[in-house]
């Protein structure tokens, strides 16, 4: 680190430009602010606070880790995935999302042609390799793994492994989430067939799903099909996520209110949630679109 002498006082660049330093790279007692976070601003999931905080602050107390931190995340859209991962990475960097040390790949805009698997590889390879260099705590995420070509995913593997040390770069502090859609539809009808027993979804256990998850993630087409990353074990959490009810709905535009200053008035959360869409056709359970389009609605009533 350079530091810069002016008028007999010691400037130091990283108090202004981001450093990977412990000044902005976050440790373990912002851990606190995560589960915190995820108590009060994720709603129907609570599944996905105790597989998330634990890990996470295991891997960031230890010094030593034996490989980086690889999280999975599994269900339908609008039910909380980016939305978590956009929670860790505040409590992991001191400028969130925008930090230079959080790198967020998406299928669909990067890597939307099946014919460049090749060159997508390389790119890949490159992307990881490089910001690794540049701090041993980088968070990388991948969305929309299930529509990446298939193969690119084994590009990530040798990354993810217990691997000391790869071309003198050391990965095991690095955290991988993916985010994925493959497995929706399993996760959904494993929570109806759970509600139609008579049973309350806050005793739902992830055991049963994380295994759905990983048996059926493998075989599906794209995503992570023959990937890897799966058969060497190297996912160390599934992490899967509920499809939302009508009350999960009311409270997230109850958030995206509050969010704006104004007063809550029941009468608009009822409103909103009459207009999304809910399955299953006879039941009318969950919400089609989980909260994706809340903020949407919200906007349009207020």
């Amino acid at each position: 680190m350079r530091l810069f002498l002016i008028s007999n006082y010691i400037l130091d660049p990283c108090e202004e430009s981001e450093c990977c330093n412990n000044l902005w790279v976050r440790q373990s007692k912002y851990i606190g602010y995560l589960k915190k976070q995820l108590n009060s601003k994720l709603f129907g999931q609570h599944l996905v606070e105790d597989l998330v905080v634990n890990p996470i602050n295991d891997h960031i107390e230890n010094n030593n880790p034996s490989s980086p931190l690889v999280m999975s995340f599994h269900g339908w859209t609008g039910s909380g995935k980016n939305f978590v991962s956009q929670i860790i990475a505040k409590s992991l960097f001191k400028k969130g999302m925008n930090s230079k040390f959080v790198h967020i790949k998406v299928a669909t805009k990067d890597f939307p042609h099946k014919k460049m698997l090749t060159e997508y590889k390389n790119e890949l390879s490159k992307h990881i390799e490089k910001n690794a260099r540049l701090c041993e705590r980088t968070l990388f995420i991948f969305d929309e793994l299930h529509k990446m070509p298939e193969g690119l995913g084994n590009t990530i593997a040798p990354y993810l492994d217990y691997n000391v040390q790869l071309d003198g770069i050391d990965y095991r502090k690095n955290i991988f989430i993916f985010l994925s859609n493959s497995v929706d539809e399993i996760i959904n009808n494993y929570t109806i067939n759970y509600y139609r027993s008579k049973k309350s979804r806050e005793t739902i256990d992830s055991k049963i799903l994380e295994q759905l998850i990983a048996t059926n993630a493998l075989n599906l087409p794209g995503g992570f099909k023959n990937y890897n990353i799966i058969k060497k074990a190297l996912i160390n959490v599934y992490v899967p996520f509920l499809p939302l009810e009508r009350k999960h709905i009311q409270q997230c535009a109850e958030e995206e209110i509050l969010k704006r200053n104004i007063e809550v008035k029941y009468f608009v959360l009822e409103a909103i949630a009459d207009e999304m869409l809910y399955f299953p056709d006879k039941e009318q359970w969950f919400s089609a679109t989980g909260c994706k389009t809340v903020n949407k609605k919200v906007t349009s009533y207020l």
